[in-house]
């Protein structure tokens, strides 16, 4: 029994570490998230391109969230998508970003629900019998086709340039939701919390849609607006000044992405391919943007050995972005082995935690 009593002390223990240097990395991603979006917010992008720079919040908002539940990879896909925004905001040209919608068969995937005594839903299979049998959307309170809807309006009536925050909001949050639905077992409150978010903030920007074009306003026109009867005093205005050249940047704005690999092996995990994606499209969208993949091991096996396997790791995921679309001379490689560790190599998680590839700053171009 006592020997019981100190294998449950350890494995709790291990866990609790675990829990913890995740939570340290996590944090030191979103952190230098923010440090961008406030030296973005030091430049006036806020003011100059609304939509990208609410987009940069909102996805470091959904990255603290997952980080907050201990969902390390979604965290730093948000943290990427984040950067992703920030990219554009130094761009003068403003355009929408792309959206896949979600589809009926996504929502569905997971078939049914059924109210428990506390009135939370579960799931069951399609075979077996249950009192209550309602549609995952019904029950939930999710209209996706409403939702979709809502989402084309408002970008096909000019929301980007008469409500660029509460757009960009929408959709973040809509990605958000998803996301969540990728997964094998999506979770019921964020798919809710999410949902409630995206709709909210997609309501709000059609009302202010609705207005701009109901009152001829100049965001929904292109046209400044002049009443009838000051029509005939019209005076021409004086040219606009030049405008100022812009400022260098005081330091490149960046986000760490991160892949770890299983004990003696370079095969890139199936949880980590949303994360690599978003990689890729940050790069196509930034064709300027140069990386740099370093791969590493933990402390167990010869050197040489390990330097091999370290460089393979990072050829695994230099081959998986030229595959996707990204040439191969944007991507240098390196790999370390047994070298430059950021967690204990005495515990399984630690040894974990260095088995890892990493992309050394993706950095904006200077304009």
């Amino acid at each position: 029994m006592k020997r019981l009593s100190i294998l449950l002390l350890l494995i709790s223990s291990t866990f609790l570490f675990a829990q913890d240097l995740s939570n340290m990395r996590l944090l030191e991603g979103i952190n230098q998230v923010q440090r961008s979006i406030e030296l973005a917010k030091r430049g006036e992008v806020d003011k100059k391109n609304p939509y990208h720079f609410e987009k940069a919040r909102a996805s470091r908002d959904v990255a603290n969230l997952l980080a907050s539940e201990m969902d390390e990879v979604g965290s730093r896909l948000f943290m990427v998508k984040s950067f992703n925004a920030l990219s554009k905001t130094a761009s003068e040209k403003v355009a929408l970003d792309s959206i896949e919608f979600i589809t009926q068969a996504e929502i569905k995937k997971v078939k049914k629900v059924e109210y428990g005594e506390y009135g939370e839903p579960f799931y069951y299979d399609e075979e077996e019998g249950s009192k209550v049998r309602v549609e995952y959307e019904k029950a939930l309170g999710i209209d996706i086709n409403s939702l979709n809807s809502a989402l084309r309006y408002a970008r096909e009536n000019k929301a980007l340039s008469c409500a660029p925050v509460e757009l960009a909001r929408g959709e973040v949050y809509y990605d958000a939701m998803a996301y969540e639905l990728s997964k094998p077992q999506p979770s019921v409150t964020r798919v809710v919390n999410f949902y409630e978010k995206a709709q909210m903030e997609l309501k709000n920007a059609i009302q202010k849609v609705d207005i701009a074009r109901e009152g001829n306003l100049e965001c929904y026109t292109g046209k400044p607006f002049v009443p009838e009867l000051a029509k005939a005093e019209q005076v021409t205005p004086p040219p606009a000044p030049a405008p100022m050249p812009a400022q260098p940047q005081e330091e490149p704005l960046m986000v760490t992405a991160r892949v770890h690999f299983d004990f003696d092996k370079h095969s890139i995990k199936r949880e980590y391919i949303p994360l690599l994606n978003e990689v890729v499209k940050t790069l196509k969208e930034n064709p300027n943007v140069r990386v740099r993949i370093e791969g590493f091991t933990d402390n167990i096996g010869p050197k040489a050995y390990n330097d091999r396997l370290a460089l393979r790791r990072a050829q695994a995921v230099r081959d998986y972005l030229i595959k996707a679309g990204i040439p191969a001379d944007r991507i240098e490689i390196a790999g370390f082995g047994k070298e430059r560790y950021i967690a204990d190599n005495t515990t399984p998680i630690g040894r974990f935690t260095n088995r890892r590839a990493e992309f050394i700053v993706i950095q904006v171009p200077s304009q």
